[in-house]
């Protein structure tokens, strides 16, 4: 059982690997608003606990044990914070309650969550990201795939909450390129249709 705290920390090192930047000690201090020394006693902590190893000039990495806490705290807060934003929870507050919810919903209320929330493509103002313009941008609310597939575009940072642009729609049933945290992917239509993406701009 991990605590609060080590996850914090696995969570907020898989942020920075989801965006493809290195997680610095410094880094890492200020996302957590914390001392960097602070920082520096908790990652020999969890690099003794085989959560982490740190390499010079390569910041600090995951191993396959860290990433996998990391990555579904991750998820738990999305998913709570897609559910809270569904039932009314004042927006400048969601964040905020789910990073407090994230470490004490369990995996069975996680998939209930999810499974209750109001399906995408019947919400005002979701799309199919295959029916974006280029140029438009939105919000993930939902991925309709396969486990596998799903779990393949989550590690690409294709997840619910994150912001995503399409740049460019290919004619005669082409790819999609979309451009989200700092990267851009190349997409299928068959698996583009399956993004369900709330339209903001």
């Amino acid at each position: 059982m991990t605590t609060e705290n080590v996850e914090e920390y696995l969570e907020t090192i898989y942020r920075f690997k989801e965006k493809g930047k290195r997680a610095t000690t410094t880094k890492i201090a200020k996302e957590l608003k914390v001392s960097s020394a602070s920082v520096s006693e908790m990652i020999k902590k969890l690099a003794v606990k085989g959560y982490l190893k740190y390499e010079p000039y390569r910041g600090v990495i995951l191993t396959k044990k860290g990433l996998m806490i990391g990555r579904n705290v991750l998820r738990k807060h999305r998913i709570v914070q897609n559910f809270l934003s569904s039932i009314g929870f004042p927006e400048n507050k969601v964040h905020e309650e789910a990073c407090k919810l994230e470490h004490v919903v369990s995996n069975e209320l996680e998939n209930i969550i999810e499974s209750k929330i109001e399906q995408p493509k019947h919400r005002k103002g979701v799309l199919s990201l295959i029916d974006f313009k280029d140029g438009q941008e939105g919000i993930i609310k939902s991925v309709e795939t396969c486990s596998s597939t799903k779990k393949r575009l989550e590690d690409l940072g294709l997840i619910p909450g994150t912001k995503i642009k399409v740049d460019k729609s290919a004619p005669l049933h082409g790819p999609i390129e979309v451009s989200f945290r700092d990267s851009k992917l190349v997409i299928g239509r068959g698996m583009a249709m399956k993004i369900f993406v709330k339209l903001i701009k």
